[in-house]
């Protein structure tokens, strides 16, 4: 074989090559592309497996709030003191809003999935809120289990979010009455290390958990038969989600046929023995001060509140909890709004965002530009962060979603026209 020919041959073999190495590559990245095609199609499927394991879980737990809330509303009517009545409202009021933070779950559901919470924090009495679960689940509790909370000798108010706070206590006790037949459920807090941060924990004396289990059980899909709320669910993975965007850690310990003790930590930011803020006054003061009705026959001038709602259902409750203290003016859609607050002055516009004809949005901006230092205080179903951003560029001074508490309005009202 001469040179040419072995160039030749040498050069067929460079190609071949080459193009084996291409082949090879395009293999390669097939397979690459093949498994993210499957790595999608498994994350879909395991997004399914989360939304219908939370929508199992959360019709469960709905049940749970609305039949107190059901009963003990006939029940009060029966009711023969006062501080029977007002008992049975502390705990009506408990399970509303239990079952409105439930509510909020469910339509939250994307956001969960994503670990998009949003954390919104004010002044916290803790024992307030130790004492809110106490009536949320005394009555959930069989005479064979009880429910303590060892309540610390000083008052601890933390800057923290009260809501997603109760919702991972929530969890973390209906966890221990699925697995606790006799004994009790133990819940508190405790401050470590130096007081820079806040040690939570629900502790019970029931079946406790596998050893080989402790490593997934924060995991959504933990337990095959979470379907049949015998296992863990969702719950466990959404305290962790909780728990770990509020800048915390949550951890478990437990012994077969013993117990099970979860803790949660999280930095603390607050005061401990010191005078409690108005916004952490306890909720059962708060109720009574709403419920009290003011007897008051001074001089003063009566302010006007415009209200701009098209649903007469929620004018009325409106105007049931503002009535006696404030002269009311309802507008059914934004024109009527911008036409009333031009007639008649109002010290403070409440601002539906859906209505007929002009939304409120654009009665807003109207009324900003002739009016700038009136205060108007969206109330609004859609609560989203995009809706609340829309609101407050619109002129709106401050964002109150619906379902509203009454205290909530009451205070928030007072803070720019006084009470």
């Amino acid at each position: 074989m001469n040179q040419d020919e072995n160039e030749l041959l040498l050069q067929k073999l460079t190609d071949v090559s080459h193009r084996l190495n291409m082949a090879n590559a395009k293999l390669e990245e097939a397979n690459k592309k093949l498994k993210e095609y499957e790595e999608k199609a498994q994350n879909a499927e395991k997004a399914s497996k989360m939304k219908s394991l939370f929508l199992a879980n959360m019709s469960h737990e709905i049940r749970t709030p609305l039949n107190a809330i059901e009963g003990f509303s006939r029940v009060m009517v029966e009711a023969d003191s006062l501080q029977e009545r007002m008992n049975y409202m502390e705990i009506i009021e408990s399970n509303n809003r239990r079952l409105l933070s439930l509510v909020n779950e469910i339509l939250d559901l994307s956001r969960v999935e994503a670990g998009e919470i949003s954390i919104k924090k004010t002044n916290v009495d803790l024992i307030s809120v130790m004492k809110g679960l106490k009536q949320l689940f005394k009555f959930r509790c069989p005479d064979t289990i009880q429910l303590i909370w060892n309540k610390p000798s000083v008052q601890v108010v933390m800057n923290t979010d009260e809501d997603k706070l109760m919702q991972v206590f929530s969890n973390l006790i209906s966890n221990a009455l699925k697995h606790t037949t006799k004994g009790s459920i133990k819940y508190g807090f405790n401050l470590v290390n130096n007081q820079e941060d806040i040690e939570f924990y629900v502790s019970d004396t029931g079946t406790g958990i596998e050893p080989e289990f402790l490593s997934q059980i924060f995991n959504p899909y933990a337990s095959k038969d979470a379907e049949q709320n015998k296992g863990y669910g969702l719950g466990l993975a959404l305290c962790k989600i909780i728990v770990e965007k509020m800048g915390g850690r949550i951890d478990v310990k437990s012994c077969l046929n013993v117990g099970t003790t979860f803790t949660f930590t999280l930095p603390f930011h607050g005061t401990v023995g010191g005078v409690p803020t108005k916004e952490s006054t306890s909720t059962s003061s708060r109720l009574i001060h709403t419920l009290r009705v003011s007897t008051r026959n001074d001089a003063r001038h009566v302010k006007t509140v415009l209200v701009a709602e098209d649903e007469e259902s929620n004018y009325e409750l409106v105007r049931i909890v503002l009535q006696k203290r404030y002269n009311l003016l309802h507008a059914h859609n934004g024109i009527e709004a911008v036409t009333m607050n031009e007639e008649e002055h109002p010290d403070l516009i409440l601002m539906d965002i859906r209505m007929p004809e002009m939304n409120g949005l654009d009665a807003t901006r109207i009324i900003k530009e002739v009016n700038h230092d009136t205060p108007i205080i969206a109330l609004s179903a859609y609560a989203y962060d995009e809706n609340i951003r829309e609101a407050k560029a619109a002129g709106c001074d401050e964002f109150m979603a619906k379902p509203f508490r009454v205290e909530d309005l009451i205070e928030t009202i007072a803070r720019y026209i006084g009470d």
